[in-house]
């Protein structure tokens, strides 16, 4: 009888094990979804930063005036000779595109970048993309500036949000850029 207590008393320890072990897997392998797709998204959102910077550093680099062709919240177009090509003037525009119907994410929406004729879909679950410009004295200009007003645009703030595509817990990881650009071609 005895035996069989013991017996009996390991199989409810065993069972107890196992279930201790098994939700530490699931604790651990849901921190670690959620840790990679917080340093997915933050990530893109580094990257994405990194090509608006180099590009709207460059708006009006040895081209002639007027640089900037489109100046709205939601979208930009200037020109610049992005790559110190003699002669060549190129046309960079960015925008906030569609919903992407490839993202879960209610909120994802494609960023374009037009460079002279070429158009890229950048998918990197952005959910929130503005433009403000401001003149030489830092003061805002209301958007969309238009006609001459678009040459007193010294510097471009961007704000940039982007999210998970997945959810986790219910919940996107989310990342945000802000930075005021200050291109020198501008001044």
């Amino acid at each position: 009888m005895s035996v069989m207590l013991d017996i009996l008393g390991s199989f409810v320890l065993l069972g107890m094990l196992m279930l201790t072990v098994m939700s530490v897997n699931v604790n651990i392998s849901t921190e670690t979804y959620k840790s990679v797709s917080e340093f997915n998204t933050q990530s893109e959102t580094i990257q994405l930063a990194r090509i608006l910077e180099f590009d709207i550093y460059k708006a009006g680099f040895n081209v002639p005036k007027p640089a900037i062709a489109i100046a709205e919240t939601s979208r930009l177009k200037f020109y610049a000779n992005l790559y110190n090509t003699p002669g060549r003037v190129d046309s960079i525009q960015y925008g906030l595109g569609e919903l992407n119907g490839s993202s879960t994410n209610p909120y994802d929406k494609q960023l374009f970048r037009f460079e002279n004729t070429a158009k890229v879909f950048i998918n990197y679950s952005v959910t929130g993309f503005k433009f403000t410009y401001y003149d030489a004295r830092d003061s805002m200009l209301t958007a969309p500036v238009t006609g001459t007003w678009r040459d007193s645009i010294r510097s471009i703030k961007v704000f940039l949000t982007l999210e998970s595509p997945e959810p986790y817990d219910s919940k996107y990881a989310g990342a945000y850029y802000e930075k005021m650009i200050y291109p020198r071609n501008l001044q």
